[in-house]
């Protein structure tokens, strides 16, 4: 199905990494957006090119600069349909967007058999919460087509190409899968957008994630510097939220350099050289 929406959306681009050419022969500039939290989820602070190491294709880059991130996210916020008439996830989604607004553009979708766009992106923090309000009541029972949903999102992101695109997602652990995952997570890393999902498990539902759709939520989210946060509660979902909003808040954009003539990878390992932080970054991105 994801194909199909590939070709009706035509092309596209990604957030948590860029490459800008310094020159036609010279070196290549790229910049990839990374979080960076203390033991009790807070910011870390004031860390400089010193704390990091940055290695593509096996090797350390050189690091230009590393400063608080400070462009705005452009942020499609997107709730599974199941969950959409759950008082829990709404709330949750509301102090999600009350707090991201000031540093954010967000878009809610709700994901049933595509990502159907119910407000468009705005940092207006009332157009938001009354477009949750108005999330259907009645709970859809059945799953949605939640990968496809994931891989229309980051097609468009790919098209639109925001400097900093994020995904963040309610959803649940079962449901309909996919037999095709890796292509998924190919066009997420290729949209550049950082993925969260807060995703509920309930023992009444049964078994475990569905083939692929597991897959793509928790190899999405680690490969694009974002988080899987997974829930055993409906509660859960807001402090879920606010987890994924701690994250977003706690970002350093790092530019690094690639010598001239050496092409770009599209993997990626950044580390930290400092206790008692723990550091989320991209380790898929595009060439």
């Amino acid at each position: 199905m994801h194909r199909l929406i590939a070709v009706a959306l035509v092309c596209a681009s990604f957030v948590g990494v860029g490459s800008v050419p310094a020159s036609a022969a010279g070196p290549t500039i790229r910049t990839l957006y990374v979080t960076v939290v203390n033991d009790q989820g807070r910011p870390v602070q004031g860390l400089t090119p010193a704390d990091f190491v940055v290695k593509e294709s096996g090797k350390e880059r050189e690091i230009n600069s590393v400063e608080p991130a400070s462009e705005k996210t452009r942020l499609a916020l997107m709730v599974e349909i199941p969950l959409v008439g759950q008082s829990y996830v709404r709330q949750g989604l509301a102090d999600f967007v009350v707090r991201m607004c000031p540093s954010a553009e967000i878009a809610l979708f709700m994901a049933s058999q595509r990502a159907e766009k119910l407000v468009d992106f705005t940092s207006d923090p009332n157009v938001l919460v009354n477009g949750i309000r108005n999330l259907p009541i009645s709970q859809g029972r059945e799953s949605a087509a939640l990968p496809d949903a994931i891989f229309e999102l980051a097609k468009q992101f790919e098209k639109s190409k925001p400097a900093r695109p994020a995904i963040v997602l309610a959803a649940i652990e079962q449901g309909q899968s996919t037999d095709d995952a890796e292509s998924i997570l190919g066009q997420l890393a290729k949209s550049k957008a950082q993925f969260w999902a807060v995703s509920y498990s309930s023992t009444a539902a049964g078994g475990t994630a569905a083939f692929g759709r597991g897959q793509v939520i928790g190899d999405g989210s680690s490969q694009s510097g974002g988080r899987r946060i997974s829930i055993v509660a409906l509660s859960a979902f807001q402090s879920g939220l606010q987890q994924a909003a701690d994250d977003l808040s706690s970002q350093y954009l790092i530019t690094y350099t690639l010598p001239d003539g050496v092409k770009t990878s599209d993997r990626v390992n950044v580390s930290l050289k400092r206790d008692g932080a723990t550091l989320r970054a991209p380790n898929r991105i595009p060439k």
